[in-house]
């Protein structure tokens, strides 16, 4: 009786050390694989025939965004007025008493 007891919980203890071994395993081989793609793709980005052209694109985008927000800030470019919104007419309800110019059209 004993060793039919014995048997099982070893045979129990084997199943979940090689369960664990398994998921251990396939856990090292992901990071591995994660940080071997990572560095590959690192040393492409980092390689000196790329490093000009990611300065230069670089440079580029954040000289683009700076006019923009420039341009945006100035406000006096009146070619742009396709991407602004259209300013509604403000109207008078009970709830809005105050007056101004554009409500005073009689």
């Amino acid at each position: 009786m004993f060793t039919l007891l014995y048997g099982i919980l070893q045979t129990i203890s084997a199943a979940i050390y090689t369960l664990v071994a398994t998921v251990w395993h396939i856990q090292q081989a992901l990071t591995n694989l994660m940080m071997a793609t990572f560095l590959f793709a690192l040393g492409l980005v980092c390689h000196p025939i790329m490093v000009i052209p990611m300065l230069l694109g670089g440079y580029y985008v954040l000289r683009n965004f700076y006019f923009h927000r420039a341009k945006i800030q100035r406000g006096d470019d009146t070619t742009d007025t396709l991407s602004r919104t259209p300013r509604l007419r403000s109207f008078r309800n009970i709830g809005n008493i105050s007056s101004r110019s554009e409500d005073n059209e009689n």
